[in-house]
C-alpha cells in the first residue's frame, strides 16, 4: 500500500503551507518567498522524466506558465520530507492562491469568473505541454487576477496507486479512464469542466473506491441531499440553469454537446452566469425578458439571501412601472428605508407613489374601506417628506401637497403650498406644478378670487418661459393641459356661483 504522506510534517520541513493535490504530486506554497513546490513521489518517475523535468528550468519563459527554478536545498531535485523520498519542483512566483481557493472560499460569481478565466488559458497551456495535459484547480494559481500554470511535461496519467492515495483525483478522471475503456474526450477540458462544475454543486466527500464507482456512471456530483452550492433564487435564473445543465451533460456519461469542440463558449457561457448571479442584473434581465412578476418574485427571493437597497428599490419601481400594483411597491419601499440611514431616494418614492395614490382617488376609495390603512398612507407620506433635506422636500412640495389635497385637507394644504412657494419672502412662480396646486386648494376652499390671480400668474409664467426657450416643449404642455382643465373648473364654479 502506498504510503500516506504526513502533509503537516512536509510542510514544516519545506517552511511552506500546504496547498492541495496536483494531477502529479502535492503542491505546498511560499510566497514570500515567490516559490511553490509539487512534490512527486520519487518511485512514481524513471531517469527519463527526471530529464525532462530538469529540461524545463531552461526551457524559455512563457506569460502564462509558472517558471520551473532550482532550489539548493535539494541537490538532484530530490529530497527526504516526512519521511518519504520525494522529487521536487520548485516553482518560482509570489501568487498567495490557487483556483482551488478560489473556488472553495470565494463568492459564486467570482470563482465562476475566476474558472472562466482558466479555461480561456487552457488552449495555450497545451499548445505549450502536450494534448494530455491535466490541470486540477490547485495547479493553476492566479496572480495579479490572472490564471497561471504549474507546469509539468505532458506524462498523462499518473499511477493508479497515485491517484487512488488522494480521492480528488479520482473526481477529475474522465468517465471512460475510470472504467478503463477507450476516451476520446480532451482530459483537460473535463477536468476543467468538473472544476467548473464544483462552482455550482460540492464534490461528496467519498473514498476513492465509491468515487471510482460514481466517476465511472458520470455521477460524481448526483445524488446530493442539498442542492448545490447556491442560493435557491440563484439557481432560477435562466443563464446560471443554462450553464449548470451544460457542465452536467459534458460530464456525464455522455458528453452531448454542440459542434465538435464540446467546450466551444463554455467560458462564455460562465461569464453570462457570474453576471447574472447579481441580483440586480438578474431581476432587470428578467424584466427585460417581459416578466415583471417573475421579476419581482425573483426580488424577493434574493433579498432573502442578499439585502440591498438598490435591489429592493428596482422591485419597487418593476411593481409600480409594469405591474401597476402601487400598494407592492409601498411594502417593498417600506423595506427600502430599514437599509440606510440617507435613504432619501426610498422616501422619495413612498412620496409619489402615495401622491399618485391620492391624485388617481384611489386613496379616497381605499380611505372609504378603510380609514387605518388611509390613516397609515397619510403618516408614512409625512414621515417620507419629513426625512427629506430641505432643498428636497422643496423639490417634493408638490408630491405632499396631492397628498393632503387627496385626503380633502385642504385648508391644511393651502397654508402648505404657501410655505413653499415662497423662499425668501419671493414667490418661486416658475414651479408650476405648485402654482396650479395652489389655484387648486382656493378653488376648493371657495375663494374664487385668489384662484383666478394663481392661475393668471402660471399662465403669464408659462408663457414666459415659451418664449425663452427655458423649458421643454413637453413640460409646457403638461402644465399648460392642467391648466386648462382647472380653467374649466373654476368658470363652472363661478356659473354655479352666479346662479346660487
Amino acid at each position: 500500500m502506498t504510503p500516506v504522506p504526513d502533509k503537516r510534517r512536509i510542510a514544516g520541513e519545506l517552511n511552506a503551507e500546504y496547498a492541495g493535490v496536483g494531477w502529479w504530486g502535492l503542491l505546498f506554497r511560499a510566497p514570500e518567498r515567490r516559490l511553490w513546490y509539487r512534490l512527486i513521489p520519487a518511485l512514481e518517475l524513471d531517469a527519463e522524466q527526471r530529464a525532462e523535468l530538469a529540461a524545463w528550468r531552461t526551457t524559455p519563459r512563457r506569460a502564462d506558465l509558472v517558471p520551473v527554478v532550482s532550489d539548493p536545498r535539494w541537490p538532484g531535485d530530490q529530497g527526504e520530507l516526512g519521511g518519504s523520498w520525494f522529487q521536487v519542483v520548485c516553482y518560482e512566483t509570489d501568487a498567495e492562491r490557487s483556483l482551488a481557493e478560489a473556488i472553495e472560499l470565494d463568492g459564486a460569481a467570482e470563482r465562476v469568473e475566476a474558472t472562466a478565466e482558466a479555461l480561456r488559458g487552457l488552449r495555450g497551456w497545451r499548445e505549450a505541454i502536450g494534448p494530455g495535459l491535466v490541470a486540477l484547480p490547485t495547479e493553476i494559481v492566479l496572480a495579479a487576477h490572472r490564471p497561471l500554470l504549474l507546469p509539468l511535461p505532458d506524462w498523462g496519467p499518473p499511477s493508479p496507486a497515485q491517484v487512488f492515495a488522494e480521492p480528488e483525483r479520482v473526481a477529475y478522471l474522465t468517465p471512460e479512464a475510470a472504467r478503463g475503456v477507450r476516451d476520446e474526450r480532451v482530459p483537460g477540458l473535463h477536468a476543467l469542466a468538473v472544476a467548473a462544475r464544483s462552482c455550482f454543486e460540492a464534490l461528496p466527500e467519498e473514498e476513492s473506491g465509491r468515487l471510482l464507482q460514481r466517476t465511472a456512471s458520470g455521477t460524481a456530483f448526483a445524488d446530493q441531499r442539498r442542492d448545490g452550492r447556491l442560493p435557491s433564487w440563484m439557481r432560477e435564473v435562466k443563464q446560471v440553469a443554462a450553464v449548470r445543465e451544460r457542465l452536467r451533460v459534458l460530464t456525464g456519461l455522455r458528453p452531448g454537446d454542440a459542434g465538435n469542440e464540446p467546450g466551444a463558449g463554455l467560458d462564455a457561457a460562465l461569464d453570462a452566469a457570474a453576471q447574472a448571479m447579481d441580483p440586480v442584473t438578474a431581476v432587470r434581465s428578467q424584466r427585460s425578458a417581459g416578466d415583471p412578476r417573475g421579476a419581482v418574485g425573483l426580488a424577493h427571493a434574493a433579498l432573502v439571501d442578499r439585502p440591498s437597497l438598490r435591489l429592493v428599490l428596482l422591485a419597487a419601481q418593476i411593481a409600480r412601472q409594469d405591474l401597476r400594483e402601487p400598494f407592492e411597491a409601498l411594502s417593498l419601499l417600506e423595506r427600502a428605508v430599514e437599509f440606510d440611514d440617507r435613504r432619501g431616494r426610498a422616501y422619495v418614492e413612498q412620496l409619489s407613489i402615495i401622491s399618485e395614490l391620492w391624485s388617481a382617488a384611489s386613496g379616497r376609495m381605499v380611505a372609504a374601506y378603510d380609514r387605518s390603512f388611509a390613516a397609515r398612507l397619510d403618516a408614512t407620506a409625512r414621515k417620507a417628506f419629513d426625512a427629506l433635506s430641505e432643498e428636497q422636500r422643496r423639490d417634493h412640495a408638490h408630491e405632499m401637497a396631492r397628498c393632503l389635497i387627496g385626503q380633502g385637507r385642504v385648508a391644511e394644504a393651502n397654508a402648505f403650498v404657501h410655505r413653499w412657494l415662497f423662499k425668501d419672502g419671493t414667490l418661486m412662480w416658475w414651479q408650476f406644478a405648485l402654482m396650479l396646486d395652489y389655484a387648486e386648494t382656493f378653488l376648493l376652499l371657495a375663494r374664487l378670487d385668489e384662484a383666478g390671480q394663481v392661475a393668471e400668474q402660471t399662465r403669464t409664467g408659462l408663457v414666459r418661459v415659451r418664449e425663452k426657450n427655458e423649458m421643454s416643449p413637453s413640460e409646457i404642455h403638461k402644465h399648460g393641459m392642467r391648466l386648462a382643465g382647472f380653467d374649466q373648473r373654476l368658470l363652472a364654479a363661478r356659473k354655479r356661483k352666479e346662479g346660487s
